[in-house]
């Protein structure tokens, strides 16, 4: 696919390829887990523009804190792109189709510090309600349409973040669901993946690239780096077989 723009998916994963689950918890996880954070800040110093599903973002940033909207109860806004005060040429790119994220500021703050003055973008749907979308410029969060509804398209959301913010190299970092949105529609390049040697058996757990669509004619990789960590995890690189 010719585009402007490149889409690395950087994850760690049980042995049978699940991005979630009791794994995680599980206290050997965590030297996988410190491998993991390690690489992201490494791919974080060059692309500096990382997309994250809504869940993810809530455990991670948002605390799972409840959007305050009470003050734009009653009021309207159109359905048109957002670009809020941008400080720093860095950003932090939420799914949140519709609109969940209980934002206090437009940019990561100190609940993270290695990320804190990044940018916050939130992807949506047209479906959001208009006191969601005052909120969000109340606090300056810049956002971007990609659907009038579920399910968004990825493609149109790359699209416009390189319109519109100028960005041409991102960093995915799931979960699952999100992940299996771009791989469906084939704007995946790269694939970084730490592959762990536990095993996950929760049937609740989602796959890597986790989708409820079916019969797509998806991208064919390769694996173009190996290593084998100390700690017994395995590093693979892949790169789309029709870019090499």
């Amino acid at each position: 696919m010719n585009k402007p723009y490149h889409l690395t998916c950087h994850m760690a994963v049980s042995i049978d390829g699940k991005a979630s689950g009791g794994f995680l918890e599980n206290p050997r996880f965590a030297a996988h887990n410190e491998d993991y954070f390690r690489l992201f800040h490494q791919y974080n110093q060059t692309s500096r523009n990382w997309i994250c599903g809504r869940v993810s973002m809530a455990q991670a940033i948002t605390q799972n804190r409840v959007a305050d909207t009470a003050a734009f109860k009653g009021k309207t806004a159109s359905r048109e792109d957002f670009v809020g005060t941008i400080a720093e040429r860095r950003f932090a790119i939420a799914l949140d189709p519709d609109g969940k994220l209980g934002w206090t500021q437009n940019t990561i703050g100190d609940e993270y510090p290695a990320l804190k003055g990044d940018h916050i973008i939130t992807i949506l749907s047209e479906r959001v309600a208009d006191e969601y979308l005052l909120y969000l410029q109340s606090l300056g969060i810049s956002y971007i349409f990609a659907g009038k509804e579920k399910p968004l398209s990825m493609k149109t959301a790359l699209d416009k973040l390189h319109r519109l913010f100028g960005l041409d190299d991102f960093l995915l970092v799931g979960g699952g669901y999100i992940n299996g949105s771009f791989m469906q529609e084939g704007l995946i390049d790269t694939i970084s993946l730490i592959q762990t040697p536990l095993v996950e058996s929760r049937a609740d757990s989602v796959s890597l690239f986790q989708s409820d669509k079916g019969g797509n004619v998806l991208p064919a990789y390769r694996v173009t780096q190996h290593e084998l960590f100390d700690d017994g995890a395995l590093r693979l690189i892949y790169q789309r077989a029709d870019e090499q």
